[in-house]
């Protein structure tokens, strides 16, 4: 039990949220969530019905980026978000694997203020509440023996999201976007002590409001994590992004945007039954470093897997 809780926690979490960080692409924030995958990414849940809620926040700010259309020449972001997972694994296999199926709806809160460039330039402070952007998810992993397991997930992330242009509190992003990510988790000797590590690249389209299309994006997030009792790991987890190709189209006129970022911080699993179900909970934190045109902050969040 305590291993399937695992697997749909890490699993579920980068499905959580759209709408953390990522200054080179538009409105100073990306779709996939950096960090969700650290301890056990690898890992793929058992069959059965899952249930996962998340809490996510996020405090940053950046110099020069584009907001709705509007150019902005400092911005402080602050977003509050809750996010609603189902997550389905069936019974039959798929290329000798474990497939699983998720699709995930977040609401946030979220409030902006920085200086708004135009004719004169003056400070803005603007805030609401909405819900995001529809992420579809499906995962297929195989373990190739009890000490290493690895899989691969394609996520997609479809423009329901609430959207307006200009210098607004939007939660959507009005434009699709998909990922895709393979990860291992290495168990070795007494299967105390795990590394994980997750690689992925995505793709943005096009924002047909404001003619503006984000650069791809790539991803590398590690986790090392020591299990204490069978129900409690610690550990430690890290990301670096880079975009790897220049935003573009006429809305782009701050010119060919291509940020980074690197966080590191602590990481927490437990699992534990209520009743004849299982439930897992999960913590995170990251202090971000080293960036350039994008967001600079702290990040927090924390889930809970309920199994049927």
């Amino acid at each position: 039990m305590r291993t399937c809780l695992y697997r749909a926690t890490l699993l579920t979490v980068p499905l959580l949220i759209a709408a953390l960080p990522s200054h080179a692409t538009e409105g100073a924030s990306g779709l996939y969530l950096l960090g969700g995958q650290s301890l056990n990414a690898g890992l793929t849940p058992a069959p059965g019905w899952y249930a996962s809620l998340a809490g996510v926040q996020y405090s940053g700010s950046v110099g020069g980026s584009i907001q709705g259309g509007v150019r902005v020449v400092e911005l402080k972001k602050r977003s509050d978000s809750f996010s609603g997972v189902l997550l389905y694994a069936p019974r039959t296999k798929f290329l000798g694997g474990q497939l699983a199926f998720s699709v995930g709806m977040p609401y946030a809160y979220l409030r902006l203020s920085g200086e708004v460039g135009g004719a004169v330039t003056r400070q803005r402070s603007v805030s609401g509440t909405g819900r995001g952007d529809t992420s579809i998810g499906s995962r297929l992993g195989w373990q190739v023996s009890p000490v290493f397991t690895h899989a691969i997930a394609l996520t997609l992330w479809a423009p329901t999201g609430e959207y307006a242009k200009g210098f607004t509190p939007s939660i959507g992003h009005h434009r699709w976007a998909g990922d895709i990510t393979w990860a291992f988790t290495y168990v070795p000797g007494g299967h105390h002590t795990e590394l994980s590590a997750a690689i992925g690249y995505g793709v943005n389209g096009p924002n047909t409001v404001t003619h503006y299309r984000s650069g791809d994006e790539v991803h590398l997030e590690l986790g090392i994590g020591q299990r204490l009792t069978p129900r409690f790991e610690v550990g430690l987890a890290g990301y670096v992004y880079r975009q790897v190709s220049a935003d573009s189209g006429i809305g782009a006129f701050l010119g060919p945007l291509e940020g980074r970022v690197n966080g590191a911080g602590p990481a927490v699993n437990y699992a534990f039954k209520v009743g004849t179900h299982g439930l897992a909970l999960t913590a995170r934190y990251y202090h971000e470093f080293d960036a350039k045109r994008h967001f600079q902050g702290d990040l927090a969040l924390a889930s809970a897997t309920f199994r049927f």
